[in-house]
C-alpha cells in the first residue's frame, strides 16, 4: 500500500469538497457552533472550512456516532488540523467499533509521518494502532527512514525503543547505531540508543562495559 500517496492523495481530494452543511448526506445533522463567550479576549479566525469541519465534528462526538461516514469526517478535519489529539482519539474509537483494516491505517498514518516527522499526536496514534495490530514488524523500517532525514528526531527515537523493547526487535540493534555513530560520531541521539540497546539486552556487566570502553 502506497504511504506518502495515501496523504498527499487525501490533501488534494480534500481540497474540492464541498462544506458539510452543504451536503445532502448531512443534512440529518444539527452542527455545533464554537461558543467562546459572550465577550472573547481574541477571537481566532477560523476560516469558513475549519468552522464547518468543527461544527459538525462536535456534533458527530456528541450524537457517540460510529460510521463510515464519521470517519470520512475525522479524516478532513486531520487534514486541516493533524495535531488535534481529540480527533485522533475519535478516530481510534471509529477503527475499532467498525473493525477497519488497520493495515491500511498504518500507511494512512505513515504519509502523516512522512510529512509531518514532528507530530507527536500522529506518533502517539501510530503507537496505538501497532497495539491494536499486536505486530511492530514493519516500525523499525518506518523508524530508519525517517531518522535517515533526521537523525536526532526525538518521536523515532522513542517509538523505536517502546517498539523494540515491547516486540523484542533487538536483533541487529547495535550494527545499526554503528552506522549512524560512523555517519555522526557527535550524534548524541545514536548514543542515547546504544546505552538503550546494551541495557536491555545483555546488562552492563564486566565484559559489555570491557567491550563499551574499547568501543
Amino acid at each position: 500500500v502506497s504511504t506518502q500517496s495515501t496523504w498527499d492523495n487525501f490533501c488534494v481530494h480534500e481540497m474540492y469538497k464541498p462544506l458539510y452543511s452543504a451536503r445532502e448526506d448531512w443534512k440529518d445533522v444539527q452542527p455545533i457552533l464554537q461558543d467562546d463567550g459572550p465577550n472573547p479576549a481574541c477571537s481566532i479566525a477560523y476560516s469558513e472550512q475549519f468552522k464547518d469541519h468543527m461544527d459538525y465534528f462536535r456534533a458527530i462526538v456528541q450524537r457517540q456516532e460510529y460510521s463510515d461516514r464519521a470517519l470520512e469526517r475525522v479524516g478532513d478535519e486531520l487534514e486541516l488540523n493533524p495535531a488535534n489529539y481529540t480527533i485522533w482519539q475519535y478516530r481510534r474509537a471509529l477503527l475499532r467499533t467498525l473493525q477497519k483494516d488497520l493495515g491500511l491505517e498504518l500507511a494512512y498514518i505513515e504519509g502523516v509521518i512522512r510529512e509531518l516527522p514532528k507530530n507527536y499526536q500522529v506518533w502517539y496514534h501510530r503507537k496505538a494502532v501497532v497495539e491494536m495490530c499486536g505486530d511492530g514488524s514493519h516500525e523499525l523500517v518506518l523508524t530508519a527512514a525517517v531518522l535517515e532525514e533526521d537523525a536526532k528526531n526525538y518521536h523515532a527515537w522513542q517509538h523505536r525503543q517502546w517498539v523494540m523493547e515491547t516486540y523484542n526487535l533487538f536483533d541487529g540493534a547495535l550494527d545499526y547505531v554503528n552506522k549512524l555513530l560512523t555517519d555522526d560520531c557527535r550524534n548524541n541521539s545514536a548514543w542515547n540508543h546504544r546505552y538503550f540497546v546494551v541495557q536491555k539486552t545483555t546488562g552492563f556487566t564486566p565484559e559489555a562495559c570491557a567491550n563499551e570502553v574499547n568501543y
